[in-house]
């Protein structure tokens, strides 16, 4: 064989070799990465430990996690108040003294003490609000670091957090107003106000998926003989874009559905657009809302309760919907139980119905449960897969069972 020929297949030996080496490096640090995200084991051990025993160990802990199900995250007292949320895969509660951050596997990661008469903590990506809402003391936390904390005069009647936006609520001191809306930056200064004399706001909302410029004030107006709902919509420096009335029913919340907003009360169920038109609209005579959100940004899911059961058989039948985005009918489940609320992220909706709660996808399918002993209080879904759920005495991290499809098809 001619020299250049060998020299030629050696070389070809040469980055066949390479490439394989290549490969077998890139799979010992995919390993070695897994093992240290997922189970939390040092990949240098398979040298001082040796293979045998750190696969052992991989498999005890893998098995062991995989069978933990459930776990006691907190335990608290019946009559104390407390306010959870979960925040990067952590889980924040705040009691009356203080506000704690613990990680999935209950280590308490930050501590803050505080003076709360009726404490709230609501998350927004990394960032965490604590406020009272009963009284002055409001607070945002970041990684575990405190950013501001301020006290008003006015006291909180309520409290939220989103996109750059901190909004309140407070009991104005003015005379001849009843409630102030107030806009303040995530850096906890103060932007705008608008002082509410004509109905009395409860809730006020920024939906930055749906318009990072409209804020949507919930409120209800006792004006006349009947107490009827009020959706205001405000921009930043807290003018008004337009309002929507309810038919003697109360006006609770919205949901962004896409680039448009679900917005939804006890007997109506309204999509509107950026400009704030009707896209459509839905009734519900015989039966009542007792809670609405969005799966996956474009399913809504709504659950119904048949008020001919309710008020004749003093019985709850609640009719679990998921909807299109025309609002047509695409999947139904009946729950025998009063569903108190939806919590979704992602694909998954979790169904508070008394004492279980129910882990739903968009296809309408049960994934999974869990089964209290008391009712279930409140959830926080960390993940599409993760929850932490708040029963009487006790706060529970649960992982769900989850059977997404892939594609739609596996």
């Amino acid at each position: 064989m001619p020299m250049t020929e060998e020299r030629e297949m050696e070389k070809k030996k040469g980055r066949g070799f390479a490439k394989l080496a290549l490969f077998l490096l890139i799979v010992a640090i995919v390993l070695g990465v897994s093992l240290y995200a997922f189970l939390d084991i040092n990949p240098a051990d398979v040298f001082i430990q040796g293979f045998n025993t750190v696969y052992n160990r991989a498999v005890e802990k893998g098995t062991q996690e995989l069978t933990e199900k459930e776990k006691l995250i907190l335990s608290y007292a019946d009559n104390e108040p407390l306010s959870v949320a979960a925040v990067s895969g952590d889980l924040v509660v705040a009691d009356k003294s203080s506000v704690r951050v613990f990680d999935m596997d209950g280590r308490e990661k930050a501590y803050f003490a505080v003076n709360l008469k009726k404490p709230y903590v609501q998350s927004y990506k990394k960032d965490v609000l604590i406020a009272d809402l009963d009284g002055n003391y409001i607070g945002v936390i970041n990684e575990g670091m405190m950013l501001w904390e301020k006290n008003f005069e006015e006291e909180i009647v309520y409290a939220g957090l989103s996109e750059n936006w901190v909004l309140l609520i407070t009991k104005s001191k003015e005379s001849g107003y009843k409630r102030s809306i107030r806009a303040w930056s995530r850096d906890g200064q103060e932007v705008s106000i608008r002082n509410i004399s004509n109905y009395y706001p409860f809730a006020v909302h920024h939906y930055p998926q749906f318009d990072n410029a409209t804020f949507v004030a919930s409120g209800i107006d006792a004006s006349g003989l009947e107490v009827n709902g009020f959706f205001e919509f405000l921009d930043p420096a807290m003018s008004q874009k337009g309002s929507i009335k309810g038919d003697q029913e109360i006006l609770v919340k919205g949901a962004s559905l896409k680039n448009n907003l679900l917005l939804y009360g006890e007997k109506s169920l309204i999509l509107v657009d950026r400009q704030l038109k009707t896209i459509w609209e839905k009734k519900f005579t015989e039966s009542r809302l007792t809670s609405v959100n969005v799966i996956d940004g474009k399913h809504p899911i709504i659950a119904e309760l048949n008020m001919e059961a309710y008020s004749r058989e003093n019985r709850s039948e609640t009719y679990l919907k998921i909807l299109n985005e025309d609002s047509s009918e695409r999947h139904k489940l009946v729950i025998d139980d009063f569903v108190t609320g939806i919590v979704t992220k992602g694909r998954t909706a979790a169904v508070l119905a008394g004492s279980e709660v129910l882990f739903v996808n968009d296809d309408g399918d049960i994934m999974d449960t869990f089964t209290s002993k008391t009712d279930v209080l409140d959830v926080c879904l960390a993940s599409n897969d993760l929850a932490y759920i708040v029963t009487s005495g006790g706060i529970i991290r649960v992982n769900v069972k989850v059977s997404h499809k892939f594609l739609g098809i596996f």
